[in-house]
């Protein structure tokens, strides 16, 4: 009971880091002259980004069969954002970036699930799972690959905290989930790093910065 309230205060903290960076890219959005047609769309998107607080407080997990059953739909939310980005994206990095994307975490849903069905057969999860990022369909240019770098960052960053939770809380069962948990906190967190910067190059963004270690506003 305890481990439960102290992940779920937890997660509470991600929807607040979320909350900030949502609202410093509303601010820079909406400071922008130049109105397009994408543009005209932007308060049903924010509307939509505005929901991805509520849905990291909803999400709760007590034990390792709550991280591999919520991480599944997790990725699977990455990869058909990412295969947006490789269709639609001009830059050559984002689409080299989508791809990546694709694959790892494509692999690392087929183990999680084949863990599921090896441990946990007959258990069925209570938890539902809810969509973080925008819908990018309709997006192009700029405009797709800024989106994309804003929502994926807070994406991550929820694997990241939901990893470490995982092993920090001492709810890994069975041994190989320990360094697969270690991997996604380390290779998505330095993914971090790289979508910070792109974001700070291409766009000038100055919002919440994640640095190895902690975290820090510019």
């Amino acid at each position: 009971m305890l481990l439960r309230k102290v992940a779920l205060v937890s997660l509470m903290g991600v929807a607040l880091v979320a909350s900030s960076t949502i609202a410093t890219a509303q601010r820079q959005r909406s400071a922008q002259p130049d109105i397009t047609l994408s543009q005209s769309v932007r308060p049903l998107r924010m509307q939509h980004r505005g929901r991805m607080g509520s849905g990291m407080m909803q999400m709760q997990m007590a034990s390792e069969f709550d991280y591999l059953s919520q991480m599944i739909p997790h990725h699977q939310e990455a990869i058909d954002t990412a295969e947006i980005v490789l269709e639609r994206s001009d830059r050559p990095e984002m689409k080299a970036f989508a791809q990546e994307i694709i694959e790892v975490q494509s692999a690392e849903i087929e183990q999680m699930r084949a863990w599921l069905d090896e441990w946990y057969p007959e258990q069925q999860s209570a938890l539902s799972h809810t969509l973080m990022m925008r819908d990018l369909s309709q997006l192009q240019g700029d405009e797709l690959d800024q989106a994309f770098l804003e929502d994926m960052i807070i994406h991550h960053h929820m694997a990241v905290m939901m990893s470490r939770m995982l092993i920090h809380h001492g709810l890994v069962e069975h041994e190989a989930v320990y360094p697969f948990a270690e991997q996604i906190a380390t290779s998505q967190m330095n993914e971090i790093y790289q979508m910070q910067s792109w974001l700070h190059e291409w766009f000038g963004a100055t919002g919440m910065m994640y640095r190895r270690g902690n975290m820090r506003s510019r």
